[in-house]
């Protein structure tokens, strides 16, 4: 069964814009060499990572959308591993969350502030029921009795 992947993948900082061209076509010829379609691609450029890989400390990203059958997945992160040009990749399932997110309208700020501001405002009301439970403790108990219910022999 076809199903439709992300697959992000870091190229080498050195390579010049012929190199990268390269490396990406030879990514599209391995999942075209698996019986998959490439639906859509995109380059992030140049990036700084996180932490160091393999004495790297920049890297080129790519994000592709994929469609290939599950039993090839493996086949495509073999060949992944081996590629001289890419030396990190993530291949996941994508979701219907995802596709959802993406067919949003871009935000404008408004849209999700209101129902931020209600659940900041939820917050403080649940901290302010909290301090009042803390007032209904009787003098003669402890904090740790209040707790279990019982009274300090």
């Amino acid at each position: 069964m076809v199903r439709d992947y992300e697959l992000m993948y870091i190229v080498r900082p050195e390579l010049d814009e012929d190199g990268l061209k390269g490396a990406v076509e030879s990514v599209e010829k391995v999942i075209a060499g698996a019986g998959g379609t490439v639906v859509s691609s995109a380059s992030w450029g140049r990036r700084r990572l996180a932490y160091e890989v393999k004495h790297l400390r920049d890297g080129q990203y790519m994000l592709l959308h994929v469609q290939l059958e599950g039993a090839k997945v493996a086949e495509v992160e073999r060949a992944l591993n081996i590629s001289d040009t890419v030396f990190r990749h993530l291949l996941v399932l994508r979701s219907e969350v995802a596709d959802d997110i993406a067919d949003l309208p871009a935000d404008d700020g408004e849209t999700t502030a209101a129902p931020r501001q209600a659940a900041v405002a939820a917050d403080e009301d649940d901290d302010a029921d909290d301090a009042d439970d803390e007032d209904d403790v009787d003098d003669d108990e402890t904090p740790a009795a209040a707790l279990t219910g019982s009274e300090e022999v």
